[in-house]
C-alpha cells in the first residue's frame, strides 16, 4: 500500500490522550498529528471507517483554547510492536480553520514542524 500522506509527522514527546469528546473515556495515546489527521497507540482495535469524535488535551494553550475537539474517521488499524497495543490512523472530517490553526500553532512552539 501507498503512503499517500504528504506532511511530515513527528511523534510528539508529550503524553497526551485522545479523549472520546461524548465521554471523556480514553480512546488512545496521541502519537503523531497534522493537520490532516493523527496516529494514536489503544489497547482497543477500530474498524475501518469507525467515525470518532475526539477531545485533546492541549500541551500548551493555543487560541485560548486548553483542549480541541476533532471529528474523523479511521483509514487503517494495526497491531503495535507491542502486540497488546493497536496503531490507529485517523483521518479528520470537516477540520475548520480554527482548528487547523490551533493544530498548527501548538506543532510550531513544540517544534514539531519545520
Amino acid at each position: 500500500m501507498r503512503d499517500k500522506r504528504t506532511q511530515r509527522r513527528p511523534n510528539s514527546p508529550h503524553r497526551i490522550n485522545v479523549l472520546s469528546a461524548s465521554t471523556d473515556g480514553v480512546l488512545g495515546r496521541l502519537v503523531n498529528i497534522t493537520t490532516g489527521g493523527l496516529m494514536f497507540l489503544s489497547k482497543e482495535a477500530f474498524d475501518h471507517g469507525t467515525e470518532l469524535t475526539m477531545r485533546l488535551p492541549l500541551p500548551t494553550m493555543a487560541n485560548g483554547n486548553t483542549a480541541i475537539e476533532l471529528q474523523g474517521v479511521v483509514v487503517w488499524c494495526a497491531t503495535d510492536h507491542n502486540p497488546k497495543f493497536n496503531r490507529v490512523g485517523i483521518q479528520f472530517c470537516n477540520l475548520g480553520a480554527e482548528e487547523g490553526y490551533i493544530i498548527e500553532t501548538v506543532l510550531q512552539r513544540l517544534h514539531l514542524v519545520g
